[in-house]
């Protein structure tokens, strides 16, 4: 196999690993929520928010973060009120089971974040800018048909 397919290998089960494991997360009722959901959890986390605001902290639309929170709200994680300021805009907040998963979710990810930063240790300061290089031009491709 040649060099550059060894790396797209790589480089492909690293992103399917990465995504099953930051993807879903399970509560003890196995209620599986997606990863937008969760990230919504951790901002709700740190105040309650607008569909504008979690809009704008994410770079999705309204109509994206509306559909993520009905199903937070639906399972009892979000709870959802008229803004005082502005009776045309909703408020979200977290319910109690909703902050229980949040720090459930950031700890996820603290701990995938942090056995990613023991292995970028592993390697060289120069060989860490070769692989941000890298990563950079990969990111820059384009989609091109087949």
């Amino acid at each position: 196999m040649s060099e550059s397919n060894t790396i797209i290998n790589e480089l492909n089960t690293f992103v399917q690993t990465y995504a099953a494991r930051s993807e879903f997360i399970r509560t003890t009722t196995a209620q599986k929520i997606n990863a937008t959901q969760a990230h919504l959890l951790m901002l709700l986390q740190e105040e309650n928010a607008t569909n504008a605001t979690l809009a704008d902290r994410m770079n999705l639309s309204k109509p994206a973060i509306t559909k993520a929170v009905k199903n937070l709200v639906a399972h009892g994680y979000v709870l959802s009120s008229p803004d005082a300021s502005d009776k045309r805009s909703v408020n979200y907040a977290l319910t109690p089971a909703g902050i229980k998963l949040a720090r459930q979710h950031e700890q996820s990810h603290q701990a995938l974040h942090q056995a990613i930063d023991a292995t970028i240790a592993t390697f060289t300061d120069e060989q860490q800018v070769t692989i941000i290089h890298f990563l950079k031009q990969i990111n820059q491709l384009e989609d091109t048909p087949s």
